[in-house]
């Protein structure tokens, strides 16, 4: 049924408000990078005719169209509608990191997706982050779905999360990155830090901005979120590398990589890093064979974050002797093979000490004056 038909001779006010009806869904449009005249490429029910005046949209908009389009840039039909004037639904993943990861995954299956488009961006006000500091610094993390092509340029649909990350807040930091860390390794692709106007950023946590246009510019920005996920050994500008345990923690904890499922041809820039151990084999796909469960397969998992630990120790001081390495690892009570004897962890990790060190497990090597 037209929207026309739900016109009402009670005066001048109702017929603003359905009015509001055809304003905000041509910027909705708008809003996404889709010109008025383009409209009909995306919804063919209407046509250039149906553009040239409210009136002549209203009579041509129903509540089927209204619904394809806030279905096709994931917006809530109520704002559509003019009677709220929020524009997303809210959307969390605070605690909840696999409602982020898993999204990725979903859009990573898809024929069009594309890496260097850098699916996941970071909106904040300042690149000047620091996780010592307790003032508040919000990141807004926006997911991007490719919707359509209109020419040279992708028409995007935003996923915002708005738990409202705050850098200063030690726990969603440690989350941030564990998530950062893994769309980095697994997927391949650079998390950067747009910065905008702290008003800008608000509006868009808030539901009240649609993000495309602070969105733009380059995407290579200098931090880059990932800087602050990775270790010294993976980057040469690596930052607050000392909480990489806690991050590896968070990682092992909510056993994060299941939630990316890894490409049988990965294309992460750390491949060929040296944490990482590359398989000699491409990896069956959890679609054709059954993880690994039992005590076997935990403990490999137990002895990997050891390893991990260590690799990290050496990479902030290459001079540190075995046993000091093993000391601090058995410091570490989130790391649960931590609590086994110095003799079986140094058997895992002494082919990883720095080759200088290997041989003088219990003190620092000699230099010469």
């Amino acid at each position: 049924m037209p929207l026309r038909f739900l016109r009402r001779n009670s005066g001048s006010k109702k017929t603003q408000s359905l009015d509001v009806v055809a304003q905000r869904f041509c910027k909705a449009f708008q809003n996404h990078g889709v010109e008025k005249s383009q409209i009909p490429r995306l919804i063919p029910q209407i046509t250039l005719g149906d553009l040239t005046s409210n009136k002549a949209l209203l009579d041509a908009l129903t509540p089927e169209i209204l619904d394809q389009t806030a279905r096709l840039f994931g917006i809530r039909i109520e704002w559509l509608e003019g009677v709220d004037d929020d524009i997303y639904e809210y959307r969390h993943c605070y605690k909840e990191p696999e409602l982020l990861l898993e999204l990725l995954a979903t859009l990573r299956n898809r024929a069009d997706f594309d890496i260097t488009r850098f699916p996941l961006r970071v909106l904040v006000s300042s690149r000047n982050l620091d996780g010592k500091v307790s003032r508040e610094q919000l990141l807004v993390p926006v997911v991007l779905e490719k919707v359509a092509d209109l020419g040279d340029e992708p028409i995007y649909r935003y996923y915002i999360f708005n738990d409202g990350f705050n850098w200063g807040y030690d726990h969603g930091r440690i989350q941030l990155k564990a998530m950062v860390r893994m769309v980095y390794k697994i997927l391949g692709s650079p998390v950067p830090l747009m910065v905008i106007n702290p008003a800008d950023l608000q509006r868009v946590h808030d539901q009240k901005k649609v993000p495309r246009e602070v969105l733009d510019g380059c995407l290579l920005t200098n931090p880059s979120l990932e800087d602050f996920s990775l270790t010294s050994q993976e980057s040469g500008v690596a930052a607050e590398v000392d909480e990489m345990p806690w991050v590896l923690k968070y990682i092992e904890d909510h056993k994060l990589e299941s939630h990316l499922a890894r490409d049988p041809h990965p294309t992460s820039p750390l491949q060929d890093a040296p944490l990482e151990a590359q398989p000699s084999e491409e990896p069956p796909t959890p679609a054709t064979i059954a993880p690994k469960t039992g005590k076997r397969a935990e403990n490999k998992a137990h002895w990997k974050s050891v390893e991990e630990a260590a690799r990290i120790l050496w990479a902030q001081d290459g001079s540190l002797p075995i046993a000091e390495v093993i000391s601090r690892i058995q410091g570490m009570p989130h790391l649960k093979a931590s609590a086994f004897t110095s003799s079986a962890i140094r058997k895992h990790i002494a082919d990883l000490a720095p080759a200088e060190d290997a041989g003088k497990p219990g003190r620092k090597p000699n230099k010469s004056p």
